[in-house]
Order: structure tokens, then sequence, then C-alpha cells
């Protein structure tokens, strides 16, 4: 019996959003993916934290990718751009059913940049 996929990888570009990996090497990626943040029961590990720099975010998502967009490969100095947004990777997994590749999944984590008047108010 043959996998699902090319089901999947069907489904991810009707439903998924445009996905435009920058890769440290200067290379980039564009694939559709479904994206949806993250909480977890102690929702206050994902709460705001300030520091002396300013404030710390923790934005994480889970992401799913097509079985032929190699998850694993990224690294943590590649930068993924969903919707505007920047993220970048902090985990991914391969997930194999019937002895094929299906999908990868993975976790990023939001990349907030600071504003350049942060400290003139």
């Amino acid at each position: 019996m043959p996998g699902f996929h090319h089901t999947i990888k069907q489904y991810l570009g009707l439903i998924g959003r445009q996905t435009t990996v920058i890769k440290a090497d200067g290379g980039e990626d564009s694939f559709f993916a479904v994206l949806e943040q993250t909480w977890k029961r102690n929702k206050t590990n994902f709460e705001d934290r300030a520091t002396g720099g300013g404030r710390v975010y923790k934005e994480f998502c889970v992401i799913i990718c097509p079985y032929d967009v190699d998850l694993k490969s990224y690294t943590k100095n590649d930068t993924f751009i969903i919707d505007g947004e920047k993220y970048e990777i902090c985990r991914s997994e391969r997930v194999i059913a019937m002895g094929e590749t299906q999908f990868y999944r993975g976790i990023l984590k939001k990349i907030r940049e600071a504003d350049d008047d942060v400290f003139n108010g």
C-alpha cells in the first residue's frame, strides 16, 4: 500500500501558508506549510520576561512541512519567513509511516526585532 505523503503535500498546498527559508549560505527555499502556535499547561513558560536589555518573548509554533522538504537540514542560522514574520528552527523530526517519510514536523521560535527608538522614549 502506498504512503499518503503525496496526499499530505497536496493538502498542505491547499491549506498551508507560503513559507520562505533564507539559508545562512545565501540559498532560499519556498514551500507551503501549516503553522500553529503552541501552548503548554504551564503558560508562564511562554510569558514575556523583562530583562535589562528589554523584554524577552517566547513565542513558539509547530510547523508541518511536506515529505520533500527536509526540515532537519535547516539550522538556527536559517530564517523562516511566514506571513511577514521571522522564525528560527528549534527542533525538527521526520514522521515515518509504512516505511516512508510522510511529512516533517518541527518547532519554530518567533524572532522579535527591536524597535530603533526603543531607548529614546
